[in-house]
């Protein structure tokens, strides 16, 4: 059974930034920087960020093209931001408003990946009720997020996924590229049981194989 949840989102102003490209101690222009905060404005009040997961059994490893490790289990998830964030990127841009789309734009990542860490910490409370003793048991059980396309699991395995979850009812589509519309949603899967890390839910860029990424977290 899949559970499905709104996912009340801050947008963290620091992380849009990483996501612009600024390193952790330069700040944008006072002129970017007064339209960010506009632009964070707006955003907070049209994100309607929701999100669906299912514990599904190793077995079903095959089904989702995902190479089995030594594991108890496996969770899949698919989260949005929603369309209201890229709807106004698209209008910026229609405009000629470039910065304005670029921000939208940034926006609505860090919404989205704020989505998938906080559907993560709501997996946890789930497991932490029903298999294991505490919360913090609970995360040390669950490995880091991985999506389809990244590494060696591939974006195919993008169909299985929202046969297994509630897209439709997340607002959420796939087109015939496997790109998910609208374009701030991920899909993603746990393991249960393996990697043990002690955040439970986050993007693991310290194990991700792309080590080129301008994104990359440090630390």
């Amino acid at each position: 059974m899949s559970n499905l949840q709104p996912l009340p989102v801050v947008i963290d102003r620091g992380e849009v930034c990483r996501l612009l490209g600024y390193p952790v101690l330069r700040q944008p222009s006072a002129q970017v920087s007064a339209r960010l905060d506009f632009v964070l404005a707006q955003a907070r009040s049209i994100v309607q960020a929701r999100g669906a997961w299912q514990q599904v059994p190793l077995e079903d490893c095959a089904q989702l093209q995902l190479e089995p490790i030594p594991a108890e289990g496996l969770v899949i998830g698919l989260v949005t931001a929603g369309v209201a964030v890229e709807t106004r990127a698209s209008e910026c841009l229609r405009a000629g408003d470039s910065l304005g789309a670029l921000l939208f734009d940034a926006v609505g990542s860090a919404a989205a990946e704020e989505a998938a860490d906080r559907l993560g910490a709501l997996i946890v409370a789930e497991l932490a009720g029903e298999t294991a003793p505490d919360a913090e048991a609970a995360a040390a059980r669950l490995s880091c997020r991985i999506s389809p396309g990244y590494g060696r699991w591939k974006l195919a395995a993008q169909r299985e996924l929202f046969a297994r979850l509630p897209h439709a009812a997340l607002g959420i589509g796939l087109t015939p590229s496997l790109l998910m519309t609208p374009c701030k949603s991920i899909s993603f899967a746990m393991w249960l049981g393996a990697d043990h890390r002690p955040l439970a839910g986050l993007a693991g860029c310290a194990r991700c194989e792309l080590e080129e990424c301008r994104y990359r977290r440090l630390g």
